[in-house]
């Protein structure tokens, strides 16, 4: 008797909680979300995850916020801005390490590094080695020149040959199509709409394509130490909540980049898909992430950082997983 009242009453005190979530009585947790740069690409799914419920349904509240360079979002995410962040996990790792930023990775995104260098097709540029006395842009707080040089070094070429100019984003492509710099470090996606603004001028870009031969860890979600210990359910649902979306994605991604131009606006939606089906591949065709999912791979973690520290001059005796979370 005891037992059957005991068990109705937990089964009723149960409905009453579940009915208290459904109807808004416990109110979501209000999340913001930095990404690395502008919204494009593997980004709708952020997008289509508030749009199919995916962040509400774990009680979050999502704002996705474009960023200006995975330094500077580890460096905003660090100092509190936001809860979560989209950038180079070697970039966090420096910053971690370098700057006493105190973040840690806590899902990867790309396990095929998308880093590249862009030329335009008519430079004669064919391999690292050919940018040996020549000048790359790149934007501030770009990723992608903080590992550069390994990529020099493992191609063969002369890193200290190079000239490194820092400009602002916005400026590489003209920098580029009008010949004023040689090339500009980009994203094998990202690379699409340069070359687009490329053949406007009679022109068309390629890239050399180094970041996957390193066999790192690219764009990775980042949190705060401080909310990982305040908040640690707050990460596993988001952990969650960003599988959902990534998922859903990958089964429509037409409807994915109509969700991020209904948030956005104004992009060319045709040329978006096409970054998009070029991006997810990255992210969920690897065999890190056959075998893993969005979990991590330790050896490629402690490439990563073994890549990181090479490229930047820097020791650390840290363990490797001590930068991220999560299986």
């Amino acid at each position: 008797m005891i037992r059957s009242t005991f068990k109705k009453a937990f089964m009723a005190t149960a409905l009453v909680a579940s009915l208290g979530w459904a109807s808004g009585a416990q109110a979501a947790d209000k999340v913001t979300l930095i990404l690395d740069w502008l919204p494009g690409g593997s980004a709708a799914a952020w997008y289509y995850g508030i749009e199919q419920k995916c962040f509400a349904d774990k009680g979050i509240d999502l704002t996705v916020q474009r960023g200006f360079g995975g330094v500077d979002t580890v460096t905003k995410i660090a100092a509190g801005v936001a809860q979560f962040g989209a950038a180079d996990l070697g970039a966090m790792m420096i910053g971690r390490i370098k700057s006493g930023a105190m973040v840690r990775a806590v899902m990867p995104l790309y396990s095929v590094s998308p880093l590249a260098v862009g030329v335009l097709a008519s430079s004669g540029i064919k391999k690292l080695s050919d940018l040996e006395g020549k000048t790359i842009a790149a934007a501030p707080g770009d990723s992608a020149v903080l590992i550069l040089p390994v990529a020099f070094a493992k191609a063969g070429a002369d890193f200290s040959k190079v000239k490194i100019q820092t400009v602002e984003m916005a400026t590489l492509t003209g920098l580029l199509v009008q010949g004023k710099v040689d090339a500009i470090t980009t994203y094998v996606m990202t690379a699409m709409l340069i070359d687009k603004a490329a053949q406007q001028a009679g022109k068309s870009v390629v890239t050399l394509d180094f970041g996957k031969a390193l066999g790192i860890y690219s764009n990775s979600i980042l949190t705060s130490d401080a909310v990982i210990a305040a908040q640690p359910d707050l990460v596993k649902r988001f952990r969650e909540a960003a599988t959902c979306a990534y998922v859903k994605t990958n089964a429509d991604l037409p409807a994915a980049v109509e969700a991020m131009n209904r948030a956005v606006t104004g992009m060319d939606v045709a040329l978006q898909i096409a970054i998009a089906k070029a991006s997810l591949p990255l992210i969920l065709g690897s065999p890190a992430y056959g075998k893993f999912g969005f979990g991590w791979d330790p050896a490629m973690v402690a490439t990563t950082l073994a890549v990181a520290t090479k490229a930047q001059g820097i020791k650390t005796d840290a363990d490797p997983m001590s930068f991220v979370v999560g299986k």
